[in-house]
């Protein structure tokens, strides 16, 4: 009887955490060094990792989270510079 049957994991699933967990360090270690891409390894780590670990389906919820509002706030910034450079004010008509 094989081993890996026996603890219900199959070696699809072993080869599977293992290049998250791969994946993970190597972002880790892309955070420090400036040759690796840290953060998209990280993210894809997590993206695997995420079917087999709650805590990773949390994380990549909350980066989720993050990239929503850093995107609504750029959006926003955006529409003040287009207002700015029309001309025309955040301030309501009549006010000073």
């Amino acid at each position: 009887m094989d081993p890996m049957d026996a603890a219900g994991i199959g070696w699809g699933d072993l080869m599977r955490r293992a290049c998250g967990w791969a994946l993970m360090v190597l972002g880790i270690a892309g955070c420090v060094l400036p040759v690796i891409p840290g953060i998209p390894l990280l993210i894809a780590g997590l993206i695997i990792l995420g079917r087999d670990y709650e805590w990773a389906r949390s994380a990549l919820h909350r980066v989720k989270q993050w990239v929503e509002t850093r995107r609504k706030a750029s959006a926003k910034r955006a529409a003040a510079v287009a207002r700015s450079r029309a001309g025309v004010s955040d301030k309501g008509v009549g006010e000073a």
